[in-house]
C-alpha cells in the first residue's frame, strides 16, 4: 500500500524531527542530572561546591554534568573568582520545550488528526 503524502504534511513532519535535539534529550535523560537540575530549581544560583556537599558524587562527576547540562542549555554559569554558579536557563529552557510541543502539535494536527482525542 503507498501512503499518500502531501507536500504540506512532509514539511510539517521534517520540521518536527529538526526540533528534536538527541544531545537535549539524552541529557534530561539520565537520573543524576534530573537530580542535579531539580536541586538546582530547588536552591536557586548555586555555587559547585554546594551543589557536591549535598550530592552522592564525585564532584568531578558533578562538573561533567553540570557542563553538559550547560552546553545544551538548560543551565546558565557564571564564574565569580574562582567559584563556578549554575542557574536553571528557565527561558532557553521553556522556549525549548513550547517549540517542541509546538512542533509535535502542528504535526499530529495535519498528518494523523484521528489521533487526537
Amino acid at each position: 500500500m503507498e501512503l499518500q503524502l502531501t507536500p504540506k504534511q512532509i514539511k510539517i513532519a521534517e520540521e518536527l524531527v529538526e526540533v528534536f535535539d538527541s544531545k537535549f534529550f539524552k541529557t534530561l535523560s539520565e537520573p543524576v542530572r534530573v537530580q542535579l537540575l531539580k536541586f538546582i530549581m530547588l536552591n536557586g544560583r548555586v555555587d559547585i561546591g554546594t551543589i557536591a556537599e549535598n550530592m552522592p558524587q564525585d564532584r568531578s562527576v558533578i562538573s561533567r554534568h553540570l557542563t553538559l547540562m550547560h552546553e545544551v542549555g538548560i543551565l546558565q554559569c557564571e564564574k565569580e573568582s574562582r567559584h563556578m554558579f549554575y542557574e536553571i536557563n528557565a527561558q532557553a529552557f521553556l522556549d525549548k520545550l513550547v517549540n517542541i510541543t509546538e512542533k509535535i502539535r502542528t504535526c499530529v494536527a495535519e498528518c494523523c488528526p484521528s489521533c487526537i482525542l
